[in-house]
């Protein structure tokens, strides 16, 4: 009774699509420094355009176009290992979530917030890496800081429009709305066609 329980799973796990992708990306350059204490410096430096990365991202079919996702993403300094963003293991993405065509896809865990996957695209911190970064990217749109604890809802395209809506919890104990986070974006599938 056992192996036939078993081979069941297996066979009906056969006919799912599913899918995991490993990735990342390796940015490095040189820069120079015509006035540092006094004399040119010229330092090597680890995501100049891009941050260094590398990740896994998967989706799992569930059946009725109901689908299981998730990414893991760790920033990295190419030159010595060091971790990124804190020195957190998976510091610049690390969620799971549900997704359909018909009724969009909610995520959980750390993520963007709707400036990021919105506005960004469209500055020059989005098409030219950070070199348009305001001073201590207090919009976000250089990627500065993730959100943690997110519950991220991105909409369908209804009528040539698709938004964002998100909410990050606090985890101040018994006080979650202490430093929690709102945020949510609409955009105009025409700019996001033009931009990817």
């Amino acid at each position: 009774m056992l192996a036939v329980a078993i081979y069941g799973v297996l066979s009906h796990a056969s006919f799912a699509q599913n899918s995991v992708t490993l990735y990342g990306i390796i940015d490095v350059g040189i820069t120079y420094a015509n006035n540092s204490n006094g004399k040119s410096l010229w330092t090597t430096q680890s995501g100049v355009a891009q941050g260094s990365r590398w990740g896994l991202k998967g989706t799992e079919d569930l059946g009725g176009g109901l689908k299981a996702i998730f990414q893991i993403e760790n920033g990295f300094n190419a030159f010595n290992g060091k971790l990124g963003q804190g020195g957190l293991e998976f510091g610049r993405q690390a969620y799971v979530g549900l997704a359909t065509d018909t009724w969009g896809t909610v995520t959980f865990g750390r993520q963007y917030d709707p400036i990021v996957d919105l506005v960004q695209p469209a500055t020059m911190n989005g098409n030219g890496g950070a070199f348009f970064s305001h001073p201590s990217d207090i919009d976000n749109s250089d990627n500065g800081f993730r959100v943690n604890n997110a519950v991220k809802y991105v909409t369908p395209t209804f009528k040539g429009l698709s938004g964002e809506f998100m909410y990050a919890f606090g985890g101040a104990a018994g006080q979650f709305g202490q430093k929690s986070t709102i945020a949510g974006g609409i955009r105009p599938s025409s700019l996001r066609t033009a931009i990817s």
